[in-house]
């Protein structure tokens, strides 16, 4: 139950955090931010087209990259287990066969 507060609580927290950023950046008059330019090529708000394809490419691209690495590691470690097992059967069996 405590732990479930919490999340519950951060999940509160960042709700209300993010809210206040939108309010904030919404463009209304506000003191702490300075609108300098309204052009999303230098813009640090808003992404140009082609700066959210290449995003976009970029998080294929990683998210490709870290799914095959995973399939490889699963690959090799499910051989190595085998061979392990194997070994173990094979140990098993010629020390039991050696007691008679």
């Amino acid at each position: 139950m405590n732990r479930l507060a919490i999340v519950v609580g951060l999940v509160l927290l960042l709700l209300i955090g993010g809210g206040l950023t939108t309010q904030l950046m919404s463009g209304g008059s506000n003191p702490l931010f300075i609108m300098q330019t309204t052009s999303p090529d230098a813009s640090t708000l808003s992404a140009a087209p082609w700066q959210a394809e290449q995003l976009v490419i970029f998080i294929g691209f990683v998210l490709f990259n870290l799914i095959g690495m995973a399939v490889t590691i699963m690959i090799v470690m499910w051989f190595l287990h085998r061979g392990v097992k194997q070994a173990h059967a094979t140990e098993n069996a010629v020390t039991a066969g050696g007691d008679q």
